[in-house]
């Protein structure tokens, strides 16, 4: 029996990795009040993506996207005034700062946990009404028609219909 070869996208994806490291770095260096302000406010979304088991990852997604439009007012208004560490040192000692980058994080949980019901419940509501319809429409057409156009055996409650097993 032949043994199997390990995967080849694991040593392709283990290089990748590292040479984006290798690129960012140098780049987080250059821009360091700018990677520490990103890294430090960008937390709810590292540990959504560490918390996310669904390989699709749509909790960092949602997350993500709201904290990184938190951040990145303070990070234009960190550029705006030389983007040094002491630029960077005031916008963490504003309580308001963080509040502005987890609050919009915070409303990207709330958009990940409160949207999905909310449209289950409104297809569930649009079903309703569509198989309500479709009742109506049935008695219409076996009054207009007669009760052999129903075509079936069994009643709304899913039962056999007795009357129409009787009549046959």
């Amino acid at each position: 029996m032949a043994k199997k070869s390990p995967p080849r996208g694991g040593k392709r994806k283990k290089k990748s990795i590292w040479t984006f490291l290798l690129l960012l770095l140098p780049a987080g260096l250059v821009v360091l009040p700018t990677s520490i302000l990103f890294g430090l406010g960008m937390i709810p979304t590292m540990v959504a993506y560490v918390i996310d088991r669904d390989p699709e990852k749509p909790a960092p997604i949602t997350v993500g996207g709201l904290n990184f439009c938190g951040c990145l007012p303070y990070a234009i208004d960190l550029w705006k005034h030389g983007g040094g560490i002491s630029a960077a040192l005031k916008v963490f000692s504003d309580p308001m700062a963080w509040l502005v980058m987890y609050g919009a994080a915070a409303v990207g949980w709330a958009f990940y946990y409160g949207i999905p019901p909310a449209v289950a419940n409104a297809e569930v509501m649009r079903s309703e009404r569509r198989i309500d319809a479709l009742k109506q429409r049935k008695v219409g057409l076996v009054q207009e028609w007669g009760p052999d156009v129903a075509g079936d055996m069994f009643d709304e409650s899913g039962g056999p219909d007795v009357g129409s097993a009787a009549a046959q």
